[in-house]
């Protein structure tokens, strides 16, 4: 008994199945490895290469003090008749501040805030130990610690950009007074510029100290940089260039040579 015709063209349709469907799927792979290499190549990953000023700065973290702090102490021991103040008391020039049995009664030499009291009434005050401490909060002053690759860019009258972290993103200016070394690292400190008498001594803030800056230059997106290459985008191609960079803000580098222009596109690394 013969198949028929029908029967034949459609074992034929099966046998070749196999065949149609890899044709129909692989221009849908290529498609797919297409659509990830232009999405990975796209403007999305690039960066401009641009024409504009550049800051750099030493950051740091600082933290508040006063300028004027009086710690009441004596020479020899001697008994405590009455102590006038407690902490946090607001006083003046020349307000008491403690009666002694052999001092009589010691005032306070300015007007600030009582911010340590350390002993009690009949108590024997130990030579040398603060027995009372008056703070001048208006006066303040910011120190921060530096390394010594960033101490040494550091010089006096150098601006300074000051944001505390309770404040939000409102900024304060400061200026550079002197740079010393103490304890083995190395000190800053800052005169700041209208800072609200809410912020105490104690408290701390983030500061950028600028120590140099160039206009109008040629700047390369930091993220790009990688050894001294960047990747640039030409024309679908992507080609690597050596450059040699200056300045650096942190987000942006002054470009002092290499064979890349304003306006390329250079490949730039994605945030993780």
């Amino acid at each position: 008994m013969k198949i028929s015709l029908p029967f034949d063209r459609w074992i034929l349709q099966f046998k070749e199945r196999p065949k149609l469907l890899l044709w129909g799927i692989l221009p849908a792979i290529l498609l797919l490895i297409l659509f990830v290499w232009r999405a990975r190549n796209s403007n999305a990953d690039t960066s401009e290469i641009i024409q504009g000023s550049i800051i750099e700065s030493v950051y740091g973290l600082a933290t508040v003090s006063s300028s004027e702090v009086y710690h009441l102490r004596v020479a020899i021991p001697s008994a405590i008749r009455k102590i006038y103040v407690e902490e946090g008391d607001q006083v003046q020039e020349g307000t008491p501040l403690v009666e002694f049995d052999s001092f009589g009664t010691m005032k306070s030499p300015f007007a600030g805030v009582v911010t340590n009291v350390a002993y009690e009434t009949k108590e024997t005050v130990v030579p040398q130990t603060p027995v009372v401490t008056v703070m001048d909060l208006k006066k303040r002053y910011l120190t921060v610690s530096l390394e010594e690759k960033g101490a040494v860019k550091v010089k006096k009258g150098q601006k300074v950009r000051i944001r505390f972290e309770a404040l939000g993103d409102k900024n304060f200016e400061g200026e550079v007074k002197s740079v010393y070394p103490a304890d083995g690292q190395f000190q800053v400190h800052i005169t700041p510029v209208g800072i609200p008498a809410e912020i105490l001594p104690g408290m701390t803030a983030d500061v950028a100290i600028e120590t140099s800056s160039k206009e109008n230059i040629i700047l390369v997106p930091v993220k790009g940089i990688q050894s001294g290459k960047v990747k640039v985008l030409e024309n679908g191609k992507v080609r690597i260039k050596e450059i040699e960079t200056g300045l650096t803000n942190g987000e942006y580098a002054e470009l002092v040579s290499g064979d890349v222009r304003l306006g390329d596109k250079v490949l730039v690394q994605e945030d993780k």
